[in-house]
């Protein structure tokens, strides 16, 4: 009996149009390998935030505590909803900021709210009161961030009154690095030395500031001693670095592949122009391909006439603007390129690859913001072992299981 799994690339081209493949066992990895690389204390908390950075929230939390994480993180409320209605049950930190009107589901849903002012810390104490709870709460201090943080006065004055809220239990003490991942890092050296100073004048008062942390992705493999007891990873989770100047240590792995079809060919004439704007004139004849993949869907706009995509393992050059829906490659040197090819615009195929790094200079920007641009009506595959689990949309409109995604 034949494979029914076999020709995955295949079965899924008959399927969709364009899709996203985010590799769960990628994740996995990636987790350990941070972990391993920084030792913190009480493992990694896996930063799900704007969906995993497109991937998917759910998928990719279950992933990482799978692999070890000890929660998740997000930035808001309706993040965290999605994820508790998805059946994550793990810890949830709350990375942003909270209107007075979240403060009850913030106790109901059992999430770790993240305190920068004293109004805030009564607020939530009195919702958790109301409720006859005992909420869990994180204080974050700020070491030169200049965002989402109390100055440090104010942070151990939070810490210091959570003492007279009988409701509120301090699970952890943390702050954000600004510039780990520039040439130079010796400003996060200066914020982690900052932070480790408020943490020892606090502790030699008698207070327990539960979790201490400090490092995001690339703070975790850029600035020793920053593991403390977790590590705040997103971006290291698809398998990205930040910037060219983290270290590529601890082989991270690319999560996430961005792939689309052939749809139909041109041979436009000499003289003639491809696309809006007319941006790309005809010199030579050419056969180009029409490909399902837009700004829609994650190819930024950027990337026209200067990104590349892989058609049967070879590069081919983008031509012409990238419109919403579509964009076009020249395949002239790729005669046997057919209709319903599979196209690369992000990710592996045969013995090329473009990653993450490569395809965000393309376009111009960090591969944090190329991957929340990744469009939410693109499926997304999950694979486990090399092969498909499940299939779902960000706007939840859609979930298969692996049965429909291989029928």
């Amino acid at each position: 009996m034949a494979d029914p799994l076999c020709c995955t690339a295949d079965r899924l081209a008959r399927q969709m149009l364009c899709w996203i493949e985010v590799d769960l066992d990628a994740i996995a990895d990636n987790v350990r390998a941070l972990q391993a690389a920084a030792q913190p204390r009480q493992g990694v908390t896996a930063v799900v935030k704007a969906q995993a950075y497109g991937m998917g929230a759910a998928a990719v939390a279950r992933a990482a505590v799978s692999a070890g994480a000890r929660g998740a993180a997000v930035s808001r409320v309706s993040e965290a909803r999605r994820l508790r209605q998805a059946g994550f049950s793990e810890p949830i930190l709350l990375l942003g900021g909270l209107d007075p009107d979240e403060f009850a589901e913030v106790v109901s849903a059992h999430l770790t709210p993240t305190l920068t002012d004293w109004r805030s810390a009564e607020g939530i104490a009195a919702a958790a009161h109301a409720a006859g709870e005992i909420c869990h709460v994180q204080v974050k201090v700020d070491t030169g961030m200049t965002r989402y943080g109390a100055p440090p006065d104010e942070a151990m004055a939070i810490v210091r009154g959570l003492r007279n809220l009988p409701s509120l239990c301090l699970e952890g003490f943390y702050t954000h690095f600004a510039a780990a991942d520039d040439p130079d890092p010796f400003f996060a050296h200066q914020q982690l030395a900052r932070f480790l100073a408020i943490c020892q004048q606090l502790e030699s008062e008698g207070l327990s500031l539960g979790l201490k942390h400090a490092a995001n992705s690339a703070g975790t493999l850029r600035v020793p001693g920053a593991g403390l007891d977790t590590i705040r990873t997103g971006i290291a989770l698809a398998g990205a670095y930040a910037t060219g100047w983290v270290p590529r240590v601890g082989a991270l792995r690319n999560a996430v592949s961005l792939k689309a079809q052939v749809v139909r060919f041109h041979t436009p004439a000499v003289g003639s122009s491809i696309g809006y704007g007319r941006t790309y004139k005809v010199y030579r004849p050419m056969r180009v391909a029409l490909v399902a993949c837009g700004y829609a869907d994650g190819l930024p706009r950027a990337c026209s006439n200067r990104g590349r995509v892989l058609i049967r393992g070879e590069r081919a050059p983008l031509v012409g603007t990238v419109s919403m829906d579509m964009a076009m490659a020249d395949v002239s040197h790729l005669p046997e390129v057919e209709v319903g090819d599979e196209v690369v615009i992000l990710g592996r195929q045969g013995e090329d690859e473009i990653n993450l790094d490569e395809f965000a200079e393309s376009a111009g920007i960090i591969p944090h913001e190329l991957l929340v641009r990744l469009g939410s009506r693109a499926p997304r595959v999950y694979l486990r072992n090399g092969e498909p689990a499940f299939r779902a949309t960000l706007a939840c409109d859609e979930v298969a299981s692996l049965e429909s995604v291989t029928s």
